[in-house]
């Protein structure tokens, strides 16, 4: 079974390009900002960036060790099953993320919502159709499946059909990070400062969907397939 979808490669190569485009980043390719990578706030980026598809592996190939460790605390304060204390943490390594790109910007340019109001007109208006098209795939692929199916329910004791309903009938192999990304590089658009972008953003997005890329890998490489009946 193939790894990624043509439809998951061109909407988020398309994604990129329009990046480009807009954004015209050209100062994110400049000597300084590939030797960017080497400074602490960078490094202090990536590794908050890194926080959510970390816990996604850990909990990929241990899942009965996390289920194990959900049942007492401090972990069963969080939830009630394996899955809801998955959610919480999730949540809150989204909301790191969030944190990271901001500190980075904000330590390399200053205030990050300035960075955005400064933002041109065409750029507020790729963030918002990236974000819009993120956050559709990300609403439709909970509908189809629900908490438990984005949350690795059935490697954590939950069962889960099999959907091959919307999104997935559109092509998608991976919606939900295919959305994520999307939504992401819509955030990273605003806050593309010439300061910050000399400073790193450019391979700090790169790393980020590197991770995409590699928690797609690790999915597709064992998913849900056949495991329980199919719905449309």
């Amino acid at each position: 079974m193939a790894f990624f979808s043509v439809l998951d490669a061109v909407v988020s190569v398309g994604a990129i390009v329009c990046w480009f485009m807009v954004a015209s980043p050209t100062d994110g390719l400049s000597a300084s900002a590939l030797a960017g990578i080497a400074t602490p706030a960078w490094l202090l980026a990536a590794l908050a960036v890194s926080g959510s598809h970390v816990l996604y592996a850990c909990v990929w190939y241990m899942p009965e060790k996390f289920s194990t460790a959900c049942a007492s605390p401090p972990l069963s304060l969080l939830g009630k099953s394996p899955v809801t204390v998955f959610a919480f943490l999730v949540a809150l390594a989204k909301g790191l993320q969030q944190l990271g790109l901001l500190g980075f910007v904000a330590a390399t340019y200053g205030n990050p919502f300035s960075a955005a109001m400064q933002a041109s007109g065409s750029t507020w208006a790729l963030a918002a159709v990236l974000i819009c098209l993120g956050q559709t795939l990300n609403a439709a692929i909970y509908a189809a499946i629900g908490k438990d199916g984005v949350y690795y329910g059935f490697k954590l004791g939950a069962p889960v059909p099999w959907c091959d309903g919307f999104p997935f009938n559109l092509g998608f192999r991976h919606p939900q990070y295919v959305g994520g990304f999307c939504s992401q590089l819509g955030v990273v658009a605003v806050v593309s400062s010439p300061a910050a972008l000399k400073a790193g953003l450019l391979p700090l997005g790169a790393w980020w969907f590197f991770l995409y890329s590699a928690t797609s890998l690790m999915e597709a490489s064992g998913d849900n397939d056949g495991k329980s009946s199919k719905t449309a």
